[in-house]
């Protein structure tokens, strides 16, 4: 088996167990059970926990369900918990029945089994608040390497993102296409722009990629080649992509509009600790004033508060962004280009104003608040399809949208709306 494509920060994850501050056994999750492990649990006749399985454990019947990954499903209690979770937090299948007798998500959470043509990969998903910690506050650009596979998880048919679906591609295109992935990656880790002007630079990338294979011409990725160059060019003048970001117009008001469309479907059905953060951000933002006042104080949280600690860590959503490019494949995997971008922006923008309401209740933002953010947004998003859906749905502005009528979520403010 070949070596394991990794991010620098996968080797040093350890689990932290009844010590972490939001476990990966409670949460309302639909936890997937492949069939071997599903066949093992049925069996079971471990007085402890047989009783607990015939309740938890059951014969996945959705359309999607299959015969490896996905074949049981185990439900949690109605507040969330697992009902294997014991009160000292760790699992009682795990110390029962040992660690082999885990199902493959619950032992290989919180890492990212990818297959990219031949290549496999692996990566950490900040949804798990180690993780968050390793990957987000690591002020050096993410970088890559080789690993020797591990059989606990590579000799596994696991899979969390594979491209391309059905094989592995002619292997000349799918180099071409990792190469636009890398391209990718060294336009969100180019620091001489500001981040804004980076995912810009990244949308208009993305535009001109799809132009060129959604044309009925289009016969191989080799004729990526020379756009891809193009935009390594253009990082040689880096004052030129500033100048074409200084262009971009903000709406702040909308972006509040969209941040509390985000807060109020989303309490309701939030975690505590995702909850703690959706409500301070609400009671920072103001929201129940007056709109003029409420724009004035998002204005004065953003200069007192918000940009002082990202003036040194802006690094913190770079790193979130190439941890999300890495991890989820993008843009390949699931759905158009533009929609893909969609997301990723608006992903970016909520971000960006929910935690400047955080930094207005808390009167400060530091590395511990901004990592829970970050965390349990990825928590409630990337394991909850529906999370978005009515937002990014209601971004589409007319038949004609592209990548440019997204791109005013990405001006965090004015000079004019931070001069107050």
């Amino acid at each position: 088996m070949q070596n394991i494509t990794v991010p620098d920060y996968y080797s040093k994850f350890n689990c932290i167990g009844p010590t972490c501050e939001d476990t990966c056994c409670s949460g309302w999750w639909n936890v997937s059970i492949d069939k071997e492990t599903f066949q093992k649990y049925q069996a079971s006749a471990q007085p402890e926990l047989a009783p607990l399985f015939k309740l938890a454990v059951s014969k996945n019947t959705l359309p999607s369900a299959n015969e490896k990954n996905n074949y049981g499903m185990m439900t949690m209690k109605v507040d969330g918990e697992c009902h294997f979770l014991q009160k000292d937090k760790l699992c009682a299948i795990h110390k029962f029945m040992g660690a082999q007798a885990l199902s493959d998500t619950c032992r290989i959470y919180p890492r990212y089994l990818n297959q990219f043509g031949s290549q496999r990969e692996r990566s950490l998903g900040i949804s798990c608040p180690e993780a968050a910690r390793l990957i987000l506050l690591n002020p050096d650009p993410i970088q890559f390497s080789s690993i020797s596979p591990d059989p606990v998880f590579d000799a596994k048919p696991f899979t969390s993102y594979r491209f391309p679906l059905k094989s592995e591609g002619d292997p000349q295109q799918i180099l071409v296409l990792n190469d636009f992935r890398a391209v990718i990656i060294t336009v969100l880790q180019f620091r001489e722009i500001s981040l804004g002007a980076r995912v810009m630079l990244l949308g208009f990338l993305l535009d001109d990629v799809n132009q060129i294979i959604s044309d009925e011409n289009f016969a191989n990725a080799s004729e990526l080649l020379p756009t891809l160059e193009s935009y390594v060019s253009m990082l040689t003048h880096p004052e030129q992509i500033e100048a074409q970001f200084e262009k971009i117009e903000s709406s702040i008001p909308r972006k509040l509009n969209m941040a509390a469309q985000l807060i109020t479907q989303s309490l309701s059905k939030a975690s505590n600790r995702y909850k703690e953060c959706l409500e301070a951000a609400l009671q920072g933002l103001e929201a129940n004033n007056d709109p003029s006042d409420m724009l004035i104080h998002y204005a004065k949280s953003y200069s007192d508060f918000y940009l002082p600690f990202f003036k040194e860590k802006d690094y913190i959503f770079e790193n979130y962004l190439v941890n999300q490019v890495f991890t989820r494949l993008f843009p390949f995997t699931r759905g158009s280009y533009l929609d893909l971008y969609r997301e990723l922006v608006c992903n970016l923008s909520v971000l960006q104003v929910l935690l400047v309401g955080i930094a207005a209740k808390n009167k400060e933002l530091n590395d511990e608040l901004v990592t829970q953010l970050f965390q349990t947004f990825a928590r409630n998003s990337n394991h909850n399809s529906g999370h978005f859906d009515k937002l990014i749905t209601s971004l589409h502005t007319n038949a004609q949208d592209s990548f440019v009528h997204i791109m005013w979520m990405l001006k965090e403010t004015s000079e004019e709306e931070i001069s107050v």
